[in-house]
């Protein structure tokens, strides 16, 4: 017997059988149930979506002698599966589509049927019929005999005659989603006995883009070329993909303006015989993703990053530059069309990307008043505690590498950018700030160096925040620190300068500062800035103290120099402050928030 295609194979052959279409499936099979069957139906939608398949099932089931319409088991139904019922008539459009081939139609018609109730005409691709076809089918169409029903199939409803339309029942097909795709496929695979991972699946479902005909045809071939266990890797190399890790690496080397190595990938990926149009319609659609996840924070409506991969390239792009790749790399692809070639353009693109230049801004940073800081020694007693968190024994590592966990992170992955500042700094002292080093010393025992990387890779990003009106003074205070010690919920920031450090532990700038970080780094910690210095000797004292087993014990995390503050009661005083510079004490009333 000869092979059959599986989408030929796993035509359905009854209308639950149908993946998606609801809407038409059930309106048939009401006028079925109720005899209201139309003379003329025209079928429109994308292809691959059922219109040759749904109008062999109204064929079988006009036509069907037993109780359940179409039943499958009597002769009409068993001869129009086959293709050979002598009433069933279909008609390439495409080929039969001028004046003599539908007189020669029209003269059959009057024929009765031979066998069944109806005699079907189906009409595939009927817009490619000339308007003389048209005209000639036009007066039949609208009163054909009443043993004749015609079924018009086309993908371009807009070719047709208004004329034509207007004597059909039209049902519109709309592309299948993904998840109908998916379970009829796993249906498949589960009869055929191949094994398919769920993301290879997923992956030829969005190649099919809404038609079932053209997934079942992708999975046929990728099972071809691996019939034990069909992963999404086989996909990729099938179809020229690309994995989405290496897409987001792209972006990644876009956004440092590395042209050098974004030249060098390209060329990789044009050697692995690169699809550069799905890759950019795919860059499309990530970037589009990053854009909805910035203005949401919901990835339950994202059409292709998961959470692991937004947390790979959020925090890296802003949405303007998304916009603005993807006006590039749309820009590129409307040109696609016009050259043998489509690389010549994608790769223009990415010059386009790399060499774009934005206007130095210049942030003009709002006074910060700097308080005189006074570190104090605490004098309470250290004891002495031998069961220390295992975390513990990594945090002499930990305070002595960061430099070097830092250059790494930046140089390898994270995007780096530099903005021309000026930064205004008032040395008015309010109020003296007490730091206690044992509140930092808790931080540097409750400490865990996989934090800390994680802070230190996001750290370059602060800069960034430059550019931004509304953060540019969170970020000019803190760009410049370096972390060197983080626990869950605690961070230590290392600063050259002490005029730095004291602008961070003001009590005033805490709230906003706290605010910032957690906007870059996605979690909130409590932090303490300290002189550069002054860390070097806190380190030395953490070593001697961990190898005599004197480290004090690990406690919930304190800042007195914060915490003995009203921080919302201060801003309130602030605000009430300013209330009577502006309209005076006879009109201006404090009342606490209820």
């Amino acid at each position: 017997m000869a092979y059959k295609a599986l989408y030929r194979v796993y035509r359905p052959q009854t209308f639950d059988d149908v993946t998606g279409q609801e809407h038409i499936v059930t309106t048939l099979k009401h006028a079925i149930e109720e005899n209201k069957i139309a003379h003329a139906y025209l079928f429109c939608g994308p292809r691959g979506t059922g219109k040759t398949t749904i109008a062999k099932l109204l064929a079988k089931a006009v036509n069907c002698t037993g109780e359940n319409k179409p039943c499958n088991e009597c002769v009409n139904c068993k001869q129009i599966t086959e293709g050979i019922h002598p009433d069933v008539i279909e008609i390439d459009a495409a080929s039969n589509n001028g004046v003599d081939e539908v007189r020669d139609l029209i003269d059959k018609i009057n024929y009765a049927p031979t066998q069944s109730k109806y005699k079907v005409y189906i009409i595939d691709e009927v817009h490619m019929m000339t308007p003389g076809a048209f005209n000639a089918l036009l007066k039949t169409l609208e009163e054909p005999p009443a043993h004749v029903i015609f079924i018009m199939a086309t993908t371009e409803a807009h070719k047709i005659l208004p004329t034509i339309i207007s004597r059909c029942q039209r049902f519109d097909f709309t592309k299948l989603s993904n998840e109908d795709i998916v379970k009829r496929m796993k249906v498949i695979v589960e009869k055929e006995n191949f094994i398919c991972d769920d993301d290879a699946l997923q992956l030829i479902a969005k190649l099919a883009d809404g038609g079932m005909r053209d997934a079942l045809s992708i999975l046929e071939q990728c099972v071809a070329y691996n019939d034990k266990h069909l992963t999404i890797e086989d996909v990729n190399t099938v179809y020229g993909l690309i994995s989405i890790e290496k897409k987001i690496d792209l972006l990644k080397v876009l956004l440092t303006r590395n042209m050098k190595k974004a030249l060098q990938l390209l060329d990789q990926m044009k050697t692995n015989g690169i699809d550069i149009k799905r890759l950019t319609l795919d860059l499309v659609d990530i970037l589009k993703d990053i854009i909805i996840y910035r203005n949401t924070n919901d990835e339950s409506i994202l059409f292709v990053l998961s959470k692991n991969y937004l947390d790979s390239i959020v925090p890296y792009i802003s949405c303007e530059e998304a916009f603005s790749m993807i006006d590039i790399l749309m820009d590129a692809s409307e040109k696609y069309a016009k050259v043998i070639n489509p690389s010549i353009y994608f790769e223009l693109a990415i010059l386009k990307i790399c060499n774009q230049v934005k206007e130095e801004k210049v942030i003009e940073v709002e006074k910060v008043k700097i308080p005189k800081q006074i570190i104090v020694e605490t004098n309470d007693h250290v004891q002495e505690n031998k069961d220390v968190v295992d975390d513990i024994k990594s945090n002499e590592q930990v305070v002595e590498s960061h430099d070097e966990i830092v250059k790494e992170n930046v140089d390898d992955e994270v995007p780096t950018f530099e903005f021309e500042q000026t930064q205004e700094v008032e040395t008015d002292v309010d109020d003296d700030i007490h730091v206690d080093n044992a509140d930092i010393m808790n931080i540097l025992v409750q400490a865990q160096r996989s934090i800390l990387e994680n802070i230190q890779q996001r750290w370059p990003i602060i800069k960034r925040y430059l550019a931004n009106l509304n953060m540019a003074k969170s970020a000019s205070m803190l760009c410049d620190g370096t972390p060197v010690a983080a626990c869950p919920g605690g961070l230590v920031i290392s600063f050259e300068h002490q005029p730095a450090v004291n602008a961070v532990n003001y009590y005033k700038n805490y709230k906003q500062l706290s605010a910032f970080l957690k906007e870059v780094l996605g979690d909130e910690y409590r932090f303490v800035a300290i002189q550069s210095d002054a860390f070097v000797e806190m380190r030395k004292q953490f070593i001697l103290l961990k190898r005599q087993g004197k480290l004090p014990e690990p406690h919930e995390l304190t800042l007195k120099h914060i915490d003995s503050h009203d921080l919302d009661h201060e801003d309130m005083s602030e605000a009430y402050s300013y209330a009577i510079e502006l309209f005076g004490s006879d009109i201006t009333e404090y009342k606490e928030k209820k």
